[in-house]
């Protein structure tokens, strides 16, 4: 099912719908693992309504009213959802709200933020399940967060600094070691205009923490781990994921950062340790996730190193290259069936 169709009861009905089942994903109009997990929905035949948040308020409007409850429509080119009919929302990669050219800057700033508050106000407030809830997920993007949760539960944290200090170099430097990276708190990409470049994890050297540059943000260095694979293991409910991430010549090691070629991996299904595994679902648990995608590093004793967690990461070539069922995990928690 692609687009949005005509499904949900009508929207006069002034009962709210305990048999809500209509599963509301919202991402990015071109998104094959969100076309992953709504073929897996349509195979168990449930509802569907697809949107994207960019496509308002140009083309995807709201219309509710508050009696102690939400009542309304969203409505799209294609049909229109009623909020009652809403039992769980995916997240995928829904874009920015789109405004009309002839607004001012000042006031696309203006109707954002209403448009955050008001439609997005609306979406937080229905009584459904989320994979994953925005504030959640949003709280979960910290990578800080993230380190302190995992060492909370038992994962293993490299050794990390966070500063904008430039003559703290020699201190953090001590501290991290011999063997150092430079990592971005955020995603790899940086848009400049039409431009997009990428910064990838990088070694550097005491001297590199101690330039002047340092001090224009905040910068995270940490301990370099000596792997010989890395892990992304993906979560969905209380199910795990775990594929290997290998280049050909089977020595991730040698691949610093592995996004930074592609057509050098290979991947294959592994078992995460006992340990490990519950530890990444206790740490999701703790951050309100329902889906999480989350990297490890594996040293030669089989020592796993959590490195990052994203809360709407990608997934779908990991199911292309390895065969695990995500979409159909993903699927099962948004109809209720894993709860």
């Amino acid at each position: 099912m692609n687009g949005a169709e005509r499904i949900g009861a009508d929207a006069t009905n002034s009962e709210p719908d305990s048999n809500a089942s209509t599963v509301l994903v919202l991402t990015e109009p071109i998104d094959k693992s969100a076309d992953l997990v709504i073929k897996e929905l349509d195979k168990r035949g449930a509802r569907v309504f697809r949107a994207d948040t960019g496509d308002f308020p140009l083309s995807l409007e709201v219309s509710a009213w508050f009696d102690g409850t939400w009542h309304g429509e969203i409505r799209g080119p294609d049909g229109s959802v009623d909020l009652r009919e809403v039992g769980s929302v995916y997240v995928r990669r829904p874009t920015a709200f789109t405004f009309p050219e002839s607004m001012t800057d000042a006031e696309r700033r203006f109707a954002a933020r209403e448009a955050r508050r008001g439609f997005g106000g609306i979406l937080m407030s229905l009584p459904c399940s989320w994979v994953n809830h925005p504030s959640k997920a949003a709280d979960a993007e910290y990578k800080p967060f993230q380190f302190l949760t995992a060492s909370a539960v038992g994962l293993n944290v490299p050794r990390t600094v966070i500063t904008n200090v430039p003559d703290d170099a020699a201190k953090h430097s001590a501290r991290l070691g011999s063997s150092v990276v430079y990592k971005t708190l955020s995603g790899a990409s940086v848009p400049d205009g039409e431009r997009v470049s990428l910064v990838y994890t990088s070694p550097v050297m005491a001297s590199d923490m101690a330039d002047s540059r340092v001090a224009l943000t905040a910068h995270q260095f940490q301990q370099r781990i000596p792997k010989v694979r890395d892990v992304r293991a993906t979560v969905v409910g209380k199910r795990v994921f775990a594929a290997n991430i290998l280049t050909d010549d089977e020595t991730a090691g040698n691949l610093l950062d592995w996004r930074a070629d592609y057509n050098a991996l290979r991947y294959e299904p592994v078992s995460l340790p006992d340990s490990v595994e519950s530890s990444l679902l206790r740490m999701t648990e703790r951050l309100g996730l329902s889906f999480a995608a989350a990297d490890f590093v594996v040293t030669a004793d089989d020592q796993h190193y959590f490195v990052d967690l994203n809360p709407s990461g990608q997934w779908g070539w990991i199911e292309e290259a390895t065969g695990l069922p995500i979409a159909a995990a993903i699927a099962a928690q948004l109809t209720g069936e894993d709860q």
